[in-house]
């Protein structure tokens, strides 16, 4: 992006409520001329692409325009103090606190600049900030034990540092063995085959994630449980997995303040919870854990968080409603999602766009609408880049065949199954329930002729597929879509949904399971 396009980019990332405060903090900050700056906001903000030309033309009458360069910057930073303002912290308390502290220390109060350190220590130690704390005992305090000449005051100082030093390397050891385990999981995730596995085992045996105790702060202690909670996704523990779940969300519920002041964590392990539920086909929870994500709304403050609650709202519906087989209810809430989806489609990166298009998607599949179901694949298709997970493109690329082959568009499947195995030839991930499949579809189902051998084909391909779904190795393959479902209901010729709902009801098989 150009510089001269940032600011339009600025104002048009802005909510409504920040567009008003900033007009009101214009008018209370901005002397004189200060209208017109509003005027140029308003002048841009209606631009769908900025366009410079227009923007002289239009106030070619001011003052301004001879040096707009200069005003387009003077009008970036009284958006930025603006939103400085409107997005209060708890970060922006301590940086003012010890903004006074140093004002306070220029004019030799020093029991006043003092009390205003103590105070920001004060914040930062609630909040783990270990780096704050570190320039605070390192700058500030220092400099006033120093002037007072106090000695007992500038040990007791670095006692203090040492200490926070160890928290603060606890927690980057925790952290770091987090992405570590968390990278791994999105470059490859679910393990099928033992080609990384050494690796990450020898991580996981490490003392610090056997031994819960030493983690000693909360972001330790949070790193200790999700990358539990990341390996068990990767080996497919399920019952580790929400074992660890859970015990995130105990952690949080134990620090509410933690989700008051950062509510954005919480919202992803809630669904992290909530995903753990549908793997351990724990539906009768769900409803419970979809009631805290509406409760949270209050809670997203920024356009990030707000974001996050919207995405992970909308898919773990969309999840429930199919592995409990209700598709229309899927369906009515795929509506009324798209409909809210364009204000906040352009901040959503691709995994997450091609995770709630393809929930949408499934939710069409169930209810039998295979034309709405295919739009929503092919937006994934034309508008996301798929190299950011090939166990995922690999999924998407299988299930848009069986859309089709729903939809009736026989002409098309052959190109499409030859493009599917190419792709998972080159990747690597023709294991053995893609051979299955492939081989079914190139093979036995084009040789039927009529429904009776249809019925027969996919009898004869669900035999093959049921010993994968208790392999170690090929059973996640079975967690995006319930194709032994599908293939049952063509099998007993009852609608999928109904065969979905049924498994449900008894506590087995799912129509979708992972988000």
């Amino acid at each position: 992006m150009k510089a001269s396009e940032d600011i339009h980019a600025l104002i048009k990332s802005l909510a409504p409520t920040e567009k008003a405060y900033f007009k009101k903090y214009a008018r209370l900050h901005v002397l004189g001329k200060g209208n017109r700056y509003v005027l140029l906001f308003d002048a841009i903000n209606k631009q769908k692409k900025y366009d410079e030309k227009e923007l002289m033309e239009l106030f070619k009458g001011y003052d301004f325009v001879k040096r707009f360069a200069v005003a387009k910057e003077y009008l970036y930073k009284q958006i930025r103090y603006a939103l400085e303002s409107y997005h209060h912290s708890i970060h922006s308390d301590m940086k003012s606190l010890l903004h006074w502290a140093e004002i306070l220390c220029t004019k030799e109060l020093y029991k006043q600049s003092h009390k205003a350190i103590l105070k920001a220590k004060q914040i930062a130690r609630e909040h783990e900030m270990h780096h704050a704390l570190m320039e605070i005992f390192r700058y500030w305090e220092i400099k006033l034990a120093v002037k007072n000449s106090d000695v007992s005051w500038i040990q007791n100082i670095l006692r203090e540092e040492e200490a926070e030093i160890t928290l603060l390397r606890n927690t980057k050891s925790y952290r770091d063995n987090y992405f570590r385990i968390s990278n791994h999981y999105l470059l490859h995730g679910i393990m099928r085959g033992k080609k990384h596995f050494g690796e990450i085992k020898k991580i996981m045996q490490s003392r610090p994630l056997t031994d819960a105790d030493m983690a000693k702060t909360f972001e330790a202690k949070l790193r200790f449980h999700a990358t539990h909670a990341f390996y068990s996704g990767i080996i497919d523990d399920r019952r580790g997995l929400y074992h660890s779940s859970g015990n995130i969300i105990a952690l949080f519920k134990k620090h509410p303040e933690k989700i008051r002041h950062a509510v954005g964590p919480f919202i992803f392990h809630l669904h992290n919870m909530t995903d753990a539920c549908v793997l351990n086909k724990r539906y009768h929870e769900i409803p419970a854990h979809l009631k805290e994500f509406e409760l949270l709304a209050p809670l997203a403050k920024s356009s990030d968080e707000k974001k996050k609650l919207f995405y992970f709202t909308a898919i773990n519906r969309l999840n429930y409603y199919a592995v409990t087989g209700q598709f229309s209810i899927a369906v009515s809430a795929a509506v009324e999602i798209s409909k809210q989806l364009g204000g906040y489609e352009q901040s959503m990166n691709d995994y997450e766009k091609a995770m709630l298009f393809q929930n949408i998607a499934m939710s069409y599949f169930g209810e039998g609408q295979y034309k709405n179901c295919i739009h929503w694949l092919n937006r994934i298709r034309d508008e996301i880049s798929l190299n950011i997970r090939p166990d995922l493109e690999g999924f998407l690329r299988l299930f848009y065949v069986i859309a089709h082959y729903e939809a009736g568009h026989m002409d098309l499947l052959v190109p499409l199954i030859q493009s599917l195995y190419r792709y998972l030839k080159k990747k690597e991930q023709l294991h053995k329930f893609e051979t299955v499949i492939i081989y079914f579809l190139r093979n036995e189902l084009p040789k039927t002729n009529d429904q009776k051998e249809r019925i027969q084909a996919f009898q004869k391909l669900k035999t093959k597929l049921l010993p994968l779904t208790k392999d170690a190795d090929e059973k996640n393959s079975f967690d995006s879509f319930d194709y032994i479902s599908w293939l049952e209901s063509k099998i007993e010729n009852r609608p999928f949904a109904e065969v979905v709902r049924q498994k449900a009801a008894e506590g087995g098989g799912s129509g979708k399971g992972n988000g």
